[in-house]
């Protein structure tokens, strides 16, 4: 990388980038990565890029795939409107230090649900995160909806779509990010919800080893992956709903439409519904991805970072009356359908934990534990019983905002400490400057010491607890700031 008069300009495989640079780091935005096989199929397989001649402006921000608005704007907001969208927002994003030099990599994927979000979004400006920590932060798109899912014929393998996207993107990686200054060798990749669960599968998932080192699992959703039959199945169900024989023979917006239709058909009371997923295939998404034990003896990294916020899914809760205002009645009843006749424990061993406890908060509480903190505790355990290296996390700053408590997403404005991106965002609006900075730079620190050599790390120096079978420690982050304390799995003590 050099500096052509205030601009700085890097060689790539495909060609010549030119970026911007604000104070000590260099941005490089809206960076193609691939392109499809075949540009007239919406189905088509991803390859590297066509080269080009000359400079290519990357200086101004990214397109992102195409998507309506998010069913979580009531919490992040609608930065993500800047962004145009585009069928083939096959690009990423690097943030660097002007003078880096084989510094550590940090590859973030972002979350929504698989329908929605995407790396170029002003919520992942990554300039703070990559000049304050000296690493290089990538952040990437991939296909999102029923254009990274849906399948026309009888392969369903064409689901994964979005698990080619990202492959081709750490690909990518490998072969152009030492001409930013990052390490090829010292990757880590990490996201947040559907992100996260892309993370994991990428840390086990044979398709990619050799293109990472570490992972990190900010509210790793557990949802497994699709079966084959219900993928063509859904897929049928998709394109009955949106009038449409073939997947090509829609226009976007019919697309988007019957998304939403689709979405809305799987909704249940007290659920978080999820559509279009990957689905299983060999060598590529296995079907063990979830059997926590086996996974970690497949794991093909070193370390792992996993944790979640204190009450992720009031994010989905807490805008719906019917969930706010519930009755004992009616949240007992939700209790025993989900949990048998192990219902009347769990629903005491919960109230318990919460003095203050609603319905409400019943529901949120357990919701929230069962797709989201369960999943910490399983990491953490097999992990640890496999000889590997887990550090847990709990990051239980509270909003102040009516219901929403502590939510899915919170913890990302305080990871890249850009609250200008997040200036809309309701979850943040009484959060002070003053803790919001100090929170941040706790996880900020924590997540660049992981990043440089896998342990995370205090503001102080200290290192985290990591988990073991003899001791099992969680590391919290709260209003009070960041503490550790011990941690006995079962639910997520407080």
């Amino acid at each position: 990388m050099k500096l052509i008069g205030q601009f700085p300009v890097v060689t790539v495989n495909s060609g010549m980038l030119r970026g911007s640079l604000n104070e000590r780091v260099c941005a490089f935005k809206g960076v193609p990565f691939g392109e499809r096989k075949e540009p007239h199929r919406r189905s088509s397989d991803i390859r590297p890029p066509t080269s080009w001649i000359g400079e290519l402006d990357v200086s101004r921000p990214g397109k992102v795939f195409p998507q309506l608005r998010s069913r979580l704007a009531a919490v992040m907001g609608d930065s993500i409107d800047t962004n145009s969208q585009s069928e083939d927002a096959f690009v990423l994003n690097v943030w660097t230090p002007v003078n880096a030099d084989s510094l550590p990599v940090f590859v973030f994927i972002h979350g929504g649900g698989f329908v929605s979000g995407g790396g170029s979004a002003p919520w992942y400006d990554s300039e703070r995160l990559a000049g304050e920590g000296n690493i290089v932060v990538v952040t990437v798109n991939y296909r999102l909806g029923a254009l990274g899912h849906c399948v026309d014929g009888d392969d369903p393998s064409g689901a994964n779509r979005p698990v080619r996207d990202l492959l081709r993107a750490l690909e990518w990686v490998q072969e152009n990010i030492a001409q930013f200054g990052g390490d090829p060798g010292s990757v880590t990749v990490g996201g947040q919800s559907a992100g996260a669960w892309y993370s994991w599968l990428l840390g086990v998932s044979p398709a990619s080893r050799g293109l990472l080192r570490r992972n990190i699992l900010l509210s790793l959703p557990i949802v497994n992956p699709m079966a084959p039959d219900d993928v063509l199945t859904a897929s049928q169900e998709f394109l009955k709903l949106a009038n449409g024989k073939l997947l090509d023979s829609l226009s976007t917006e019919e697309i988007l439409t019957a998304q939403v239709a689709l979405m809305r058909s799987r909704m249940a009371f007290g659920e978080v519904a999820v559509g279009f997923r990957p689905a299983v295939e060999a060598g590529v998404v296995p079907e063990w991805l979830f059997d926590f034990r086996r996974a970690a003896k497949e794991s093909h990294i070193g370390e792992t970072l996993v944790g979640s916020t204190a009450e992720e899914t009031a994010s989905f809760m807490f805008v719906e009356p019917s969930l706010v205002n519930a009755d004992e009645e009616t949240a007992r009843a939700w209790f025993a359908k989900r949990f048998g006749e192990d219902a009347p424990g769990i629903y005491e061993k919960l109230a318990r934990r919460r003095p203050q406890h609603t319905p409400y908060t019943q529901f949120v509480d357990a919701s929230s534990y069962m797709m989201f903190g369960m999943g910490v505790e399983k990491v953490s355990q097999a992990y640890s019983e496999a000889g590997k290296v887990v550090y847990p996390y709990f990051f239980n700053v509270q909003t102040g905002v009516p219901n929403l408590m502590s939510p899915h997403c919170l913890e990302l404005p305080f990871l890249f400490g850009n609250r200008q991106g997040w200036a809309d965002a309701p979850m943040l609006a009484n959060t002070s400057m003053a803790l919001f900075e100090h929170i941040g730079k706790a996880l900020r620190t924590a997540v660049w010491g992981f990043v440089s050599d896998g342990i995370p790390r205090a503001t102080s120096g200290r290192e985290w607890q990591r988990c073991s079978l003899s001791s099992s420690w969680i590391n919290e982050f709260s209003d009070g700031g960041f503490s550790t304390r011990r941690w006995e799995p079962g639910l997520l003590q407080r």
